[in-house]
């Protein structure tokens, strides 16, 4: 096999090893893959087209990566896959929880318990009346008592309250 064609073979499976990442959830292992890949391309290409060629690959890198990073972040969300994989997130109405959006407001400052852990996401009470509520930092156990800090996206942000 030639030194071209190799080198074609490392972009080439550094790109699909890349675009793979959009559709396999593997955390990162496949970005630093196809990143490997593509790094090895650049180095034959130091070692088999001259100072020249591989110049002209790590600045073609150097673009061409950070602006399909961008593309990926804001476009791939609003195509139909990318709608399937990472649905938008609901809006909370006051259906969906025991106390209307609009109230939930009032808990700020007040003391409640948490009913469930949140991580950070679970349900506190407060006066009798479940809330949806985010801790403020970490996760909370069930059980303690919260405080209401403020609103953010439609839920209680609270914090552990020590007594």
């Amino acid at each position: 096999m030639s030194e071209v064609a190799i080198i074609a073979l490392l972009f080439g499976a550094g790109a699909l090893v890349l675009i793979a990442e959009l559709f396999i959830p593997s955390h990162g292992v496949l970005s630093i893959v196809g990143v490997a890949l593509l790094v090895a391309g650049i180095v034959q290409t130091f070692r088999h087209g001259g100072e020249l060629a591989g110049t002209i690959s790590v600045l073609t890198c150097l673009v061409v990566l950070p602006v399909l990073a961008v593309v990926t972040v804001r476009v791939w969300p609003q195509t139909w896959v990318g709608r399937r994989i990472a649905p938008p997130n609901p809006v909370i109405t006051s259906r969906d929880t025991s106390v209307p959006v609009e109230e939930i407001g009032r808990y700020v400052g007040q003391t409640g318990r948490s009913i469930t852990p949140l991580r950070p996401v679970g349900i506190c009470e407060f006066n009798g009346k479940r809330v949806s509520c985010i801790a403020e930092l970490g996760m909370l156990e069930a059980g303690i008592a919260v405080e209401g800090l403020r609103m953010v996206s439609g839920q209680l942000a609270v914090k552990e309250r020590k007594a």
